[in-house]
Order: C-alpha cells, then sequence, then structure tokens
C-alpha cells in the first residue's frame, strides 16, 4: 500500500508523466500537420520523426509510472518491482532513437545545406552561362545586322558612282542654256549627298570602339574562374590566383573576351589531371595588361602547337578544330596578342596582352 507521505509524490509524479504525454502528443500532431503541408521540408520531416520519437518514449514512461503506481497502491509491489527493469529498458532504448533521430537529421541538415548552397550556385552559374549566351547571340545579331547593312552600302554605292559619273558627263556636255541642265545639276548633287551617307554609315558600322568599354581585365578572369569552380571541384584540380592588386583597366569588349577567356580555361581543364594545379595571374605595365593561364598538365609536342590556330586543326575526338581560331581572332580584334608555350609531361602557359589604349592598327 502506498503510505500518505509519498502520495503527493506519487500524484506529482502521475499528473507529469499525463502532461509528458499530452504535449508529446500535440507537437507529434502539429508536426505531422507542417509535414503534410509541406511533404519535401527537410525541417519538418525532422520534427516529424523526433516528435514521433518523443511521443513513443512518454507513452512508455507514463504507462511504466501510472501502472507501477497502480499496483503498489493495490499492494502488487513486487509487480511493479518485475515491470520495473522492462519498463526502464524501453525507456532507454526510446531515449537512444530520440539520440539517434537528433544525431541523423543533424547531420541530414549539413547535408542539406551543402546541398542547397551547391544547388544555389548552380543556379548562379547557369544564369550566368544563359545570360553569356544571349548577350553572345546579340552580339552575332548585332554584328550581322551590321555586315548585311555594310553588304546593301557597298550594294548602293556602285549605282551611285554610276549614275554620279554620267551626271557630272552631262552637265560637262550640256550647253548652260540648256533646260536640262538643270536635272541633271540636281541628279548630281543628290547623288552626292547619297555618296556621303553611305560613308558615314560605313564608317559608323566599321567603327569596332562602339563596341568596347573600359573593363577590369581581373575581374572578367575572376567572374569565369567562378563560373567554372564546379569543373575545377569536378575534376579535383587546384586553382591557384595571382591578381594584381590595382585593377587592370583594358578597352574590351567583356562578352566575347569572356567566351574566349573560358575556352582556355576549360582547355586547361581537359588537360590537366586530377591533383594538379592551374595558375591563373594578371599583371599591369605602362602601356598593356597581362593575364597568364597555366596548367599542369600533359603539355603539346612542337608540330602541334606549331598548328594550334590552325582552322579545321584538332586533337581532340569530335572536336572542331575551330575553339583556339575563334580565341585568336577575338583577341586580334582586342589589338591583343596570345602566345602559347608547352612542354610535354609539364603543361602549357598562355599569355595574353591586351593594350590599355584601344587604337587601330599602324599601317
Amino acid at each position: 500500500m502506498i503510505s500518505l507521505p509519498s502520495f503527493p509524490l506519487a500524484l506529482t509524479d502521475i499528473l507529469g508523466s499525463a502532461l509528458v504525454l499530452l504535449l508529446s502528443g500535440a507537437a507529434f500532431s502539429c508536426s505531422r500537420k507542417l509535414l503534410r503541408q509541406d511533404p519535401e521540408n527537410a525541417l519538418w520531416l525532422f520534427l516529424y520523426w523526433l516528435s514521433l520519437a518523443l511521443l513513443a518514449f512518454g507513452l512508455s514512461r507514463a504507462l511504466g509510472h501510472i501502472i507501477g503506481h497502480i499496483l503498489a497502491v493495490a499492494g502488487r509491489e513486487s509487480w511493479a518491482n518485475q515491470i520495473t527493469p522492462y519498463s526502464g529498458g524501453l525507456n532507454a532504448i526510446l531515449s537512444i532513437a530520440v539520440a539517434a533521430v537528433t544525431l541523423f537529421f543533424h547531420n541530414i541538415q549539413r547535408l542539406y545545406r551543402r546541398m542547397e548552397a551547391d544547388h544555389h550556385h548552380m543556379e548562379t552559374t547557369s544564369h550566368e552561362i544563359l545570360a553569356l549566351n544571349k548577350e553572345m547571340e546579340a552580339l552575332v545579331m548585332e554584328r550581322t545586322m551590321c555586315e548585311m547593312a555594310l553588304g546593301i552600302a557597298d550594294g548602293i554605292r556602285n549605282p551611285l558612282h554610276v549614275i554620279g559619273g554620267f551626271s557630272h558627263r552631262l552637265l560637262k556636255k550640256t550647253a548652260l542654256d540648256d533646260p536640262t541642265r538643270n536635272w541633271a545639276q540636281a541628279i548630281a548633287e543628290a547623288t552626292k549627298r547619297m555618296e556621303q551617307m553611305v560613308e558615314r554609315f560605313e564608317n559608323l558600322a566599321q567603327d569596332k570602339k562602339a563596341f568596347f568599354s573600359q573593363e577590369d581585365l581581373t575581374k572578367i578572369a575572376q567572374s569565369i574562374l567562378e563560373m567554372l569552380q564546379e569543373a575545377f571541384e569536378h575534376r579535383g584540380v587546384h586553382l591557384v590566383t595571382g591578381f594584381h592588386p590595382s585593377p587592370a583597366y583594358v578597352q574590351v569588349n567583356k562578352h566575347i573576351l569572356k567566351v574566349a577567356l573560358a575556352h582556355l580555361i576549360r582547355n586547361a581543364l581537359e588537360a590537366t589531371p586530377a591533383a594538379g594545379e592551374i595558375h591563373v595571374s594578371t599583371a599591369v605595365d605602362k602601356s598593356h595588361a597581362t593575364l597568364v593561364i597555366s596548367d599542369s598538365g600533359r603539355g603539346m609536342p612542337p608540330e602541334v602547337l606549331a598548328r594550334i590556330f590552325e582552322p579545321y586543326f584538332t586533337t581532340k575526338v569530335g572536336g572542331t578544330g575551330l575553339g583556339m581560331v575563334f580565341v585568336r581572332q577575338i583577341i586580334d580584334e582586342h589589338r591583343g596578342t596570345i602566345n602559347l608555350e608547352s612542354v610535354v609531361g609539364q603543361g602549357t602557359t598562355v599569355t595574353i596582352r591586351l593594350p590599355i589604349r584601344f587604337a587601330e592598327t599602324p599601317i
């Protein structure tokens, strides 16, 4: 029989067990509702399993303690003593389950956060690639339209020269008092104005400075490296940078220059084995900004290096042999120079020098 002085303790134990059971049940119900609203939410899934484990623990503990007190009141303390080890063992197992669920989801949360960060990085990279593609498409369209316009202007210029030439010959052969002289004079003047318009249009379309702006070569290189960061991690290649402390400002078209630099760095990645290194650095002098891309890859023999800029020459299976041709064309359009040095088994170094001031090629 339970004695009177211990009755408040038993009552407190019973009420406490019932309260634990009630609160754990409410927590489980709430977490289940949250999980139903968003089944793919990792936090709600964790709370669901944790509250379920706590509910099981509260149920086991409450039943064990309540049954123990009932048996004590009924004078069956021996039965209560026999049940206590089983109840305690079950409580211990459920406590371990609670700890295991917590530790498991703690590690899952770390993995989830890393996956979320990787996903965010992939989205950012995808947006950058899409933006770069759109900019390239717009640039190609713009240049195509300019080329078409130049072709049309060239086609107009020839008949204008013919019209202008014949109108001037008519003026020379026509007497001053001939009424048709005024017509020939009007034709000659209109032809001259049209020739001037065509010339101004050609000069505007051929002015490549309109496509160029002052940009930091270091920032352009950094943006390409950030875009290719996942490729570096996937191939296990170490990136070593050595950028100039001050901005390396040059007059460039950053859109097409990014395409050239991305192609060169991808080539370096493909040639570099796992645990290899790729060094990217910039330097500035009085007249030029320099970008150096060096890898520790397989390198190229002299006969391959000598033909690297030849159209349709490639050592890749399925390659077009136009990548390096486009790279050189882009660098040439920037009035820059590109130089390759390579040693078989040691790697390849690409050096790009771009003028700080954009100027026409000297004649």
